[in-house]
């Protein structure tokens, strides 16, 4: 799985009236890129988190967006059998994206190492 999370961002001065807020503008700033929502839920194993599936079009691949207020945690992930070009593009691109919206940096695990973007 290749995931990029967005590190010391000021998600932790969000406060929890707020949350829904924070969800309204990672879809934003989705739709901004292109993409499409195909689902939301929140993940049973991080109770209270947002997760979101997006798409391209009719394309193949899925990029996953999961917001954990409780933790202050915001990440993207592409699951091995959901890897299209668009995908690995979109996860580089909306992690910057990100980063310049809600601050912070990018930590990833491309290419089998951390690394910032």
């Amino acid at each position: 799985m290749l995931t990029y999370e967005i590190e010391q961002s000021n998600l932790h001065q969000v406060k929890p009236l707020d949350h829904e807020l924070i969800c309204e503008e990672i879809e934003q700033l989705t739709t901004e890129a292109g993409l499409t929502m195909s689902q939301r839920t929140t993940l049973s194993s991080k109770k209270g988190s947002y997760h979101w599936h997006f798409k391209k079009g009719k394309e193949k691949g899925v990029l996953e967006i999961t917001y954990w207020p409780k933790h202050h945690r915001l990440w993207l992930d592409i699951h091995d059998n959901r890897r299209a070009p668009w995908n690995i593009e979109a996860i580089k691109e909306l992690a910057v994206v990100f980063t310049h919206h809600f601050g912070g940096t990018v930590v990833t695990n491309d290419e089998g190492g951390e690394q910032d973007v």
